[in-house]
Parts: structure tokens; sequence; C-alpha cells
């Protein structure tokens, strides 16, 4: 398999990133190529030693089971079946799963709010003192724990928001697949 060969199909299988992403990679891989030229390599052996370009692609696309070539049938429905396809997504989207969705992402905001909170304590307890001219050993000592906590926090923050985002996307993807008829 020559240079053109392995980045067209690595290209082809990237297709569900975004273009700038794809992109980069491609330049990267374009660049083993270049470097291994100038060592004297052929393509073919360039080629051999990056890999499988299927084995590539899903590495990138952090999916081991991916089916490449496989999308989902979709179903030409009649009329009635979208429609009760669609009004039993709206019902269960409005009765269950965005009171749900809106209500993690609510505790999530108010763990965030507390984590900052927490760390910006000890800019408090200064601004007290500086305001009443009364320090108090033991507030300062109360602040300086709440940011401890407060930067404990924080990645657990961190990692919520991207389960968050991640679990909201793949929802609002099985939504509308669902829609399309692929179930």
């Amino acid at each position: 398999m020559n240079r053109k060969q392995f980045l067209t199909e690595v290209e082809q299988r990237l297709s569900p990133l975004p273009a700038e992403v794809r992109n980069e990679l491609l330049s990267d891989l374009s660049q083993h190529f270049d470097y291994g030229l100038v060592n004297g390599k052929s393509e073919s052996e360039i080629a051999n030693e990056l890999g499988n370009p299927e084995d590539i692609a899903r590495e990138a696309l952090d999916d081991p089971n991916a089916a490449w070539n496989d999308s989902p049938p979709l179903r030409q429905g009649s009329f009635a079946r979208n429609l009760f396809t669609f009004l039993g997504l709206l019902f269960l989207n409005l009765l269950i799963s965005i009171p749900i969705m809106a209500t993690l992402w609510a505790v999530w905001a108010s763990l965030a709010v507390v984590s900052v909170s927490f760390i910006a304590a000890p800019l408090l307890a200064v601004t007290d003192y500086a305001l009443n001219s009364t320090f108090y050993p033991a507030k300062f000592f109360f602040s300086i724990t709440l940011t401890g906590i407060g930067l404990l926090l924080l990645p657990g923050v961190r990692y919520l928001l991207l389960l968050m985002v991640k679990g909201t996307v793949r929802y609002w993807k099985w939504n509308q697949t669902t829609l399309r008829g692929a179930y």
C-alpha cells in the first residue's frame, strides 16, 4: 500500500471526526511518511510500520468495536409509525428525560459553585478583616480548610462535567437516530 492509498483509507474511516481533527491526524501520518522516506524506507514499508488504517482510525475515534462500513438501516415507516415515534419521544423527553437531566445539570452547577466558593474563602476572610479590622484566627484557618476541600472537589466537578456532556450528547444522538427510524 502506498502513501496515497494509506492516507485515503484513513481519511475515509475518520469521516465521523471534525475536519480539523481529521486533517491534523492526516498531517501527522504524512509527516511519518516524509520522515521514513528521508531515512531511505519505501512507502509500503512505512505503511506496514504504521499499521492497519482501520486500527489507526479506531484508536482515533476511541471506539475499539466500531463497525466502519455498517450504518444502521433506516426504516421507511408509515406516517402512523413516525407519528407515534415522535409522540413517544416527546412524552419520554418532557416527562422523564428533561427533568432528570435538568436535575443532574443543576447538581453539577451547584457543586461547581460550591467548589469555587470554597477556593475563594480565604479572599473573603481577608476582605472581612480589611472591612472590620478584627482578625479571628479560627475564621482564617477555617477558610483555608474550605480552600483545601474546594481544591479536592474541583477535579471531581470537572470529571462530572465531562460525563454530563458525553451523556447528554449520546442521549441527543439516540433521539435523532430513533426519530430517523434506525431502532
